[in-house]
Parts: C-alpha cells; structure tokens; sequence
C-alpha cells in the first residue's frame, strides 16, 4: 500500500510539474514579446 501511495504521488507531481511549465511559457512568452518591442523613432527626429 505504501509503495502505490508513493509512485502514485510520485505522478501526480510530474503532471503537476509539467502543467505549471506549460502555463508558465505560455504566459510568460507573450509578456516577453510585449515588452520586448520598442517602436521605431520617425526620422524627422533623428535630424
């Protein structure tokens, strides 16, 4: 009983473990492409 206990948890941690990865590159990846962009300055300011 003890040793399912333990490789049952075992999975569920995985699982866990794989899902929080999946949601955190999905958010994160968007917030990086969000900030990441910088528009260009028109020319007539560069002069």
């Amino acid at each position: 009983m003890k040793n399912l206990k333990k490789t049952l948890l075992s999975k569920i941690m995985k699982v866990v473990g794989s899902i929080s990865l999946f949601l955190a590159a999905i958010v994160i990846t968007p917030t990086s492409l969000g900030l990441g962009y910088q528009p260009k300055c028109p020319k007539e300011l560069l002069k």
